[in-house]
């Protein structure tokens, strides 16, 4: 898991922000163009080439730092590291400092601290401080784009030009390989499984590397053919049924509530509270007020939530973070929520329909 993490330099983030994060659900809001992508992403990077570091022995320090150069990269799609400072906003010097722990990485061995500048870029990325244990854990992206209708494509370009496609979706391919198991690994996998494949109405399954819809009764239907909505969320069930997703796993999704109609979204928030008790770290960005107001309200004492909200303050990105949403000094989507709800009045008060 992510325990913390500090940049200061980076994209949208040009002083120092520090990032104390839950072993649960960890919860983003903000105006579009607020970082808060950005924030998923750089977790998700710095998380995902942990795990892959931990399939080595004795890594030299020089290779790691080529891999993260060209993992953070391919995850922000960005044609070089200068596109990735805060040169902007006034500091073209990045640095990150990331504390990982989890099994088998007691606090303080899985930490990783980097810089890179820009106008740098034959100095590359530096290493300051290297995990002296990696995370052996499965990192998962889940994007707004969905991977199930185009994942042949992705494979077949994948296995041969890997740097031409984005890396979160890349990885996501590649946990999609995995063949998915005909029932679910525990029974608290099954009960997830079982509310999402409810929701899509059936079970996602591979036939000759392409994904399809089964439902009951009828002959496998085409994910080009499935509702936007419903093909993330059936590849949420499929990662959990091949091992993925599981007690341990880092879950990164982006915008959960994306072309999904909100008569779910209660079942949405149950299945993430569900994910974290059962020790799946997770992260979300959301603009979405039910969404998040039913993780806060459904959230039982022994659940670990955190909601962080992200606003401009003098031409920077500033973050605040509390444990319930509604406590939020600078939350836009209450702001909107609350600017509604007095428009609703006003018209009421004035007889208009």
């Amino acid at each position: 898991m992510i325990h913390d993490l500090l940049v200061s330099g980076v994209t949208v983030f040009p002083g120092r922000e520090h990032f104390e994060f839950v072993p649960g659900i960890n919860v983003v809001v903000g105006g579009n163009d607020s970082g808060k992508s950005h924030l998923l992403k750089l977790c998700y990077t710095v998380a995902k080439w942990s795990a892959d570091g931990g399939r080595k022995s004795l890594p030299e320090k020089w290779a790691e730092e080529q891999r993260l150069r060209k993992d953070l990269m391919r995850v922000f799609a960005s044609r070089g590291l200068a596109g990735l400072t805060a040169r902007n906003r006034g500091n073209a010097h990045a640095r990150v400092e990331a504390s990982m722990e989890g099994d088998g990485v007691p606090e303080g061995m899985g930490n990783l601290v980097f810089d890179f500048q820009a106008g740098h870029e034959e100095e590359g990325l530096s290493i300051r401080e290297m995990p002296r244990r990696f995370l052996n854990v499965p990192v998962v992206f889940l994007a707004a784009r969905e991977v199930l209708t185009i994942y042949p494509s992705f494979v077949q370009v994948g296995s041969r030009f890997p740097e031409f496609l984005d890396g979160g979706s890349w990885d996501l391919c590649r946990y999609l390989d995995m063949e998915a198991e005909a029932e679910p690994i525990s029974t608290d996998a099954g009960r997830v499984v079982a509310r999402l494949e409810k929701i899509i109405g059936g079970k996602v399954v591979k036939r000759d590397g392409r994904f399809f819809l089964q439902r009951p009764g009828q002959q496998p239907i085409e994910m080009s053919l499935v509702a936007e909505g419903f093909k993330r969320l059936g590849t949420l069930s499929y990662l959990i049924r091949n091992g993925s997703v599981k007690k341990g796993s880092v879950l990164f999704w982006d915008e959960p509530e994306a072309n999904i109609n909100p008569i779910h979204l209660s079942v949405i928030a149950e299945i993430l509270l569900t994910l974290q008790r059962n020790g799946v770290q997770v992260f979300i960005s959301t603009h979405d007020y039910v969404l998040a107001k039913y993780i806060e309200i459904r959230k039982k004492e022994e659940d670990q939530v955190a909601f962080f909200s992200f606003y401009s303050e003098e031409d920077t990105v500033r973050c605040e973070r509390n444990e319930k949403f509604s406590q939020l000094k600078n939350n836009p989507i209450m702001s909107a929520f609350n600017d509604l709800m007095d428009e609703i009045y006003e018209n009421q008060v004035n007889g208009n329909d």
